[in-house]
């Protein structure tokens, strides 16, 4: 690439994410040379005029690129005025596809903050082959969904004292609102997404199956899902399946580590905890009715229009205030089961670790710091990654680089403990 190109641009930096985004990259991305971008010019003026009030920062010499995703060309030559693309305009769904074709056909690397796992497998099974022969390395879900749970499965590992059969990965979330006014905790194109995901849940369905298509292993014992309202050893939670991005993401990780090094896949599985078995039981029914209502046109589109009202207060148009942000905590317990170095496989697992991955802020302080120092380790540690290009899930791309190390050293980023061994 040529020398005048920015290592980043940050797209869609004008959105409630992409300005979290550009504040964090004032310190993450130190002396690499940036810029944002977004279809509004005035708009993208102010971002940088109070991100530089916030940080007490000149920041008159950040370049701003014009694109919009009605507007291919502007997003073709955005991609090639760097070398990676940091996504943060959503629902990708809908506006994902253009930015990574524009990528990819540039030899730039993307990476993004989707949780859509309908557009993160699609866009592997459409792109993965040219991105790889062009050297684009297209990073998808590099943010809540699925940093924490790619690295606490690498870091459970990493802990582990022989092979990993599989990993339960349970979550439980810590509400402590400062400021009572509000009790919001995501944005409207949080929600946006979360409706298409279920709408479009058939064809996630479908798409899998295309995708993963290699032949795995018969893994011995299986993890089994577990389907209903169940409590777990070491914590008070009633926990249910969960069926986020994390678990197909991870899924694929560890599929991709077999096909390519022959690495033995870890089971994964993941669940959701509430205070009780009630509220435990009607999320399942609420996750239900949701799939179903985001089929029926009417009621999707009613649902988009008043997300304050279907969602109790937790999804806004302004969305949540930074107070409240700050102080919301998240907690990952991971178990994961196996077998010591020199004990057979065949026999059954006869160890079992539990580490925890904890963070503040998870929705948005810790998605910008993982999106930021996944397009970091892009940018330093290429030589560590692997099939020098493709489109990847972050635990297979970042297996073998630092960004576990990194994100555990950053303020936004995660805490790592083993909790039992």
């Amino acid at each position: 690439m040529s020398v005048g190109k920015l290592d980043a641009i940050i797209f869609g930096a004008t959105g409630y994410t992409g300005q979290i985004v550009v504040e964090d990259a004032v310190d993450i991305f130190g002396d690499f040379k940036w810029g944002i971008a977004g279809r509004n010019e005035s708009k993208l003026k102010d971002v940088l005029v109070k991100v530089g009030k916030r940080t007490q920062r000149d920041l008159n010499h950040i370049p701003i690129i014009l694109a919009d995703v009605n507007d291919p060309k502007s997003i073709e030559a955005m991609a090639q005025k760097c070398k990676v693309i940091l996504n943060c305009c959503g629902p990708y769904r809908l506006y994902g596809e253009v930015v990574v074709k524009a990528c990819i056909d540039a030899g730039t690397h993307h990476v993004d903050v989707s949780a859509e796992p309908q557009y993160i497998s699609g866009m592997q099974l459409k792109y993965n082959d040219l991105a790889q022969e062009k050297g684009s390395y297209v990073i998808l879900a590099c943010a809540f969904e699925s940093i924490p749970a790619e690295l606490g499965v690498q870091y459970a590992e990493k802990n582990f004292p022989g092979t990993v059969n599989s990993v339960e990965l349970y979550w439980e979330n810590i509400f402590n609102f400062q400021d009572k006014s509000s009790k919001a905790l995501a944005h409207t194109g949080t929600w946006e997404s979360g409706l298409y995901a279920m709408q479009h849940a058939k064809e996630m369905m479908s798409i899998q199956k295309k995708l993963n298509c290699e032949k795995l292993p018969n893994l011995s014992p299986k993890l089994k899902l577990r389907p209903f309202v169940h409590q777990t050893e070491g914590l008070r939670s009633y926990f249910v399946p969960f069926p986020l991005t994390d678990r197909v993401v991870v899924q694929r990780s560890q599929r991709l580590a077999y096909v390519h090094e022959k690495k033995r896949p870890i089971q994964f599985e993941m669940y959701i905890g509430m205070k009780s078995f009630l509220m435990a039981f009607l999320l399942q029914v609420v996750m239900v009715l949701g799939i179903i209502f985001a089929h029926i046109g009417f009621v999707r589109k009613i649902f988009l229009k008043y997300p304050h009202i279907f969602s109790a207060g937790l999804v806004t148009q302004e969305g949540p205030l930074e107070a409240n942000r700050k102080v919301l905590e998240f907690r990952y317990t991971l178990k994961a089961k196996g077998w010591t170095t020199g004990t057979p496989e065949s026999s059954a697992p006869n160890e079992e670790i539990v580490v925890r991955v904890s963070a503040n802020d998870p929705g948005y302080g810790l998605t910008s710091c993982a999106v930021l120092l996944s397009a970091k380790t892009i940018l330093r540690e290429q030589s560590l990654m692997p099939r020098k290009g493709g489109v990847l899930p972050p635990g297979f791309a970042f297996a073998k680089t630092s960004l576990l190390e990194q994100i555990s050293s950053h303020k936004s980023g995660l805490k790592f403990e083993v909790i039992k061994k």
